[in-house]
């Protein structure tokens, strides 16, 4: 062994020793580790790969570079390995993911509401002035089911009873979701527009049928409990169409592609965000908006503490940052291990 590699060993061997202890203590994941031991833990490794770059180069000390390679070995997986998480903590990361995509592409879901209220509001005044245009506006096989609704009242259901349209709500409506997502993916937004468009139609149709009767309070009362997650899950899986429209045309300085490809991702959410916004409404729609037992007030307040509730989880998920000073993001931002290998601190010895 040269004068050098023993002078060499001799300065390095305590750093190489708290290196080994560090390792030993992130085992179970670096995150173990206090901030400060994080950037010393980097700080060592660095030095250590330094070292063995010098002694793989100048040193015929086989034992000395195995033990080197297997230190800095054992220090880079433990940097690099990926962090498993428990199950509250993956739903709780996906939940505030998918919130700030909401929180982001507001403009198009608020885009869908208008257009869905758009069309209730022109086809109830429509027929309310020309209501000889009834005809034309309703389809026929839905002139039975407005009939149904202009008598007032629903029918008692059992509990097995409203466990099973319960179910039929919950595999029925988000297999409308996915088709208002996949068509308004399909058509960059415009087949998201003709859906919102004549989904309106239909409650301004049903709306202007039940005032001519008397009855408009008795349906607003039984559409607002269950109305705002399905009516708003629609809207928020139809919007990832208008997102990627917005993509096509206005890139901005991405390259097309690129912009669409981001917009994309930004439509998963969205699908998925709209999807548990209608599967949620299936047991309100099921046991109270067309249970005769739940007192109107009582519908309004649910559709109000259920609008509230959606609100609240967007702004507390997409609104609060999670912190970015965790022991791995310091271990980033304080080196960075994927560079050079920085010889200076050996050579500067020899």
């Amino acid at each position: 062994m040269s004068l050098n590699e023993e002078a060499l060993i001799a300065r390095r061997v305590a750093g190489w020793r708290r290196l080994e202890k560090l390792v030993t203590q992130s085992a179970s994941g670096i995150q173990r580790l206090a901030g400060d031991e994080v950037v010393e833990f980097v700080r060592l490794y660095r030095a250590a790969s330094s070292d063995l770059a010098y002694m793989r180069s100048h040193s015929s000390n086989r034992d000395m570079t195995t033990y080197l390679n297997a230190l800095v070995g054992a220090a880079h997986a433990a940097l690099y390995r990926r962090q498993s998480k428990g199950f509250l903590s993956a739903v709780s990361n996906a939940a505030h993911r998918a919130a700030e995509t909401v929180r982001r592409s507001a403009w198009a879901i608020w885009l869908g509401v208008a257009l869905f209220l758009g069309g209730a509001v022109v086809t109830h005044a429509l027929l309310t002035v020309r209501p000889d245009l009834k005809e034309t506006v309703i389809a026929e096989e839905m002139k039975a089911n407005f009939d149904e609704w202009k008598k007032g009242g629903f029918e008692q259901r059992t509990t097995g009873q409203a466990i099973a349209m319960t179910s039929f709500y919950a595999m029925n409506n988000p297999r409308a979701g996915v088709m208002t997502n996949a068509l308004a993916v399909a058509t960059f937004g415009l087949g998201t527009a003709y859906i919102e468009w004549t989904n309106g139609m239909l409650v301004g149709a049903l709306s202007s049928e039940m005032a001519s009767v008397g009855k408009l309070g008795f349906l607003l009362a039984s559409l607002v409990p269950h109305g705002v997650s399905e009516i708003g899950g629609l809207c928020v899986t139809g919007a990832g169409g208008f997102v990627l429209g917005r993509a096509a045309i206005m890139p901005g300085r991405r390259r097309r592609a690129d912009a669409l490809a981001i917009a994309g991702v930004d439509a998963f959410y969205l699908l998925v965000f709209g999807l548990v916004m209608i599967g949620l409404a299936a047991p309100i729609e099921g046991f109270v908006s067309f249970n005769p037992s739940v007192p109107a007030w009582l519908k309004v307040a649910l559709g109000a503490a259920t609008f509230l509730g959606w609100w609240c989880l967007v702004l507390r998920y997409g609104g609060s940052p999670k912190p970015s000073n965790t022991p791995a993001k310091i271990a980033s931002d304080k080196a960075s291990i994927s560079g050079p290998v920085d010889r200076s601190a050996v050579s500067s010895g020899m």
